[in-house]
């Protein structure tokens, strides 16, 4: 039989996450250069692809895809916002999954979720030079760091279908 497999998505979102963003009490090892941070600016540019994959032609031209792209925009950045799962500790691992999991839970029109997501890190600072507090805790104003900082990227799919 005929099967149709369409991937539809978003690219470019802009993400800067200026609270409730901590990363902590990871596994280090000797190879770790990562510092901790107990409040960080989390920064992306998120890049969002989904998977149809449907053997009835009449399903697919039923699947509601403005509905599934706005829905899968707005899962995205709720997550990011205001999911606590997301929040303190997480890595941004952690986080593409609970993105990826809400919309496969809202669309079951859809049969996996790709996510990339470079690191765009933001660092406080160093104001010492003026006679200023700006490190860790007293932290307000960051920079942008312009160094390779990790690309995240990982697909999360549903369970295979059975096969008669």
């Amino acid at each position: 039989g005929l099967t149709v497999k369409m991937n539809s998505g978003f690219y470019d979102l802009e993400v800067l996450k200026t609270t409730n963003s901590s990363f902590t009490d990871f596994w280090r090892d000797e190879l770790t250069t990562l510092p901790e941070m107990a409040d960080r600016v989390l920064s992306t540019k998120v890049l969002c692809q989904w998977t149809f994959v449907e053997q009835k032609l009449e399903a697919l031209q039923q699947t509601p895809f403005d509905k599934i792209y706005a829905g899968a925009k707005r899962n995205t950045l709720d997550a990011l916002a205001n999911d606590p799962r997301a929040w303190v500790h997480a890595s941004v691992q952690t986080t593409l999954y609970i993105m990826a999991d809400r919309i496969l839970n809202d669309f079951k029109a859809v049969d996996d979720v790709y996510y990339a997501l470079p690191n765009i890190h933001y660092f406080p600072f160093d104001l010492s030079k003026f006679g200023l507090k700006n490190l860790q805790a007293d932290a307000e104003v960051y920079m942008p760091i312009a160094d390779p900082s990790g690309y995240i990227t990982a697909t999360v799919s549903r369970p295979p279908k059975g096969r008669l």
